[in-house]
């Protein structure tokens, strides 16, 4: 029995690494492809800067779906168990990334091409609305994990820098082994398509795995919520406010070491733009092993306290990274983003999963993360490089971004420290009364 259970834990974890490595797999593809090649196979007739600006429009059309898909995988997660749900949702990423692939240019169809790419788009953040949250799930609920959430929970993160990692290495690929006219009409493809070997394998684990132990468990004894979403925003609105808060200093410090860094060295003539590339991939590297260490170090420490060590090294990072970016020297803006991104933020991040989870009951869990992780993804990383970007024009310097950077993340060290799991109760509550699982440490 206990190696059953084993093998039901390792196949549980194995799942959602697959889970979380393809949601990012899936972002990253499309942001490098609508900077890349999007504006000439979809919108082709528009001048550069308007086809770039329609490329990146149906980027954010996926954001925009992100909580629409939360809310729905969330309620149906909810009320009917965390595995059927995530069934769908990776058969709909797998419909919607490899359309993507397959789909004719504007050439070929006309208005039809950016119609279906929008449609696909759609789809694709519907289903990556619930994905993160179903795949932590499947980590952090399984039975006896009690004394290990914090390694379980940190499996799933490692997925977003092994994500992007297996995202970056397949457009160099695709680039590699075509000239540009090869890529521009059918290389840009490859990743899209590749993609679909992660959804195989991950709907192979899926097929073979049961619902996790502890929401069985729970519904064994507690009805089901019929409107989990809003009985969390009812019931738990301070506790949801502060959850989504949680993520913001991380995610604003990632894109604005990442994305908006890009920008930044082009603009200021500092240095190439692929020092921040280089950067990136280096943390990310990093990231897949730091990722289960954090997380391993958060079972030892406490949840609660790894993430705000975490925050304070991520406000030493933001800090001190556009003042090293400033120098010009290209190893100290791979050491900074290496530190911030690859070793504080990870410290954070891998701690993150267990620690939402602990604010919200089984009955009503995946709809408080879903829709918290995806809101603050919006509040949080979704507007920080146009934010910056803003500051920088008004202000003429990096130091308002740097001041930016360290709100946020006090923001998050105030939440962190703030909010607190909700309590198991004692009897049987009503349908639409969970209680607000032991406090995190």
């Amino acid at each position: 029995m206990a190696t059953q259970s084993h093998q039901s834990q390792r196949r549980a974890l194995q799942a959602s690494l697959v889970g979380s490595t393809l949601e990012f797999y899936d972002y990253i593809i499309f942001g490098l492809a609508a900077a890349l090649v999007f504006p000439q196979i979809f919108f082709p007739h528009s001048s550069p800067v308007a086809g770039t600006l329609s490329a990146f429009a149906t980027f954010a059309v996926g954001f925009v779906a992100r909580p629409i898909g939360a809310a729905i995988a969330g309620h149906f997660g909810d009320r009917i168990g965390r595995r059927k749900v995530l069934l769908v949702t990776l058969l709909a990423m797998g419909a919607a990334t490899g359309g993507i692939g397959l789909l004719p240019s504007f050439d070929q169809v006309g208005i039809w091409a950016p119609t279906l790419l929008v449609v696909c788009r759609i789809v694709q953040g519907l289903s990556l609305g619930g994905e993160w949250s179903g795949s932590v799930l499947l980590a952090v609920e399984q039975e006896g994990g009690s004394k290990r959430k914090g390694f379980f929970g940190s499996i799933p993160q490692a997925g977003d820098p092994l994500g992007l990692l297996l995202a970056n290495g397949a457009f160099w690929l695709a680039k590699a082994f075509t000239d540009d006219e090869q890529f521009i009409s059918w290389g840009w493809r490859v990743p899209f398509l590749g993609g679909l070997v992660i959804i195989a394998v991950g709907m192979w684990l899926r097929l073979r795995i049961t619902e996790t132990p502890e929401f069985e468990q729970r519904m064994e004894t507690t009805e089901a919520v019929r409107t989990p979403l809003l009985t969390v925003l009812r019931q738990q609105p301070v506790t949801f406010l502060l959850s989504m808060g949680c993520r913001i200093g991380n995610d604003v410090a990632f894109y604005i070491v990442t994305v908006f860094a890009i920008i930044y060295v082009k603009e200021q003539n500092l240095m190439s733009d692929s020092v921040i590339l280089m950067s990136t991939m280096c943390a990310a590297g990093l990231a897949v092993v730091t990722t289960p260490l954090m997380g391993m170090l958060a079972d030892r420490i406490g949840v609660r306290k790894l993430a705000l060590f975490g925050l304070v090294g991520l406000a030493i990072g933001v800090g001190a990274y556009f003042p090293l970016l400033n120098t010009g020297r290209p190893g100290l803006a791979i050491a900074a983003a290496v530190f911030t991104n690859g070793i504080a933020a990870k410290a954070v991040w891998a701690p993150y999963a267990s620690l939402l989870a602990s604010l919200f009951p089984p009955e009503t869990r995946f709809s408080g993360m879903a829709f918290s992780f995806q809101l603050a993804g919006i509040v949080g990383g979704g507007i920080a490089p146009f934010v910056a970007a803003m500051l920088l024009d008004t202000t003429g310097s990096s130091t308002a971004i740097t001041i930016y950077g360290l709100i946020a993340v006090g923001i998050s060290i105030f939440c962190v420290a703030t909010v607190r799991g909700y309590n198991q109760p004692k009897r049987k509550p009503a349908a639409d009364s969970p209680a607000p699982v032991a406090a995190v440490q």
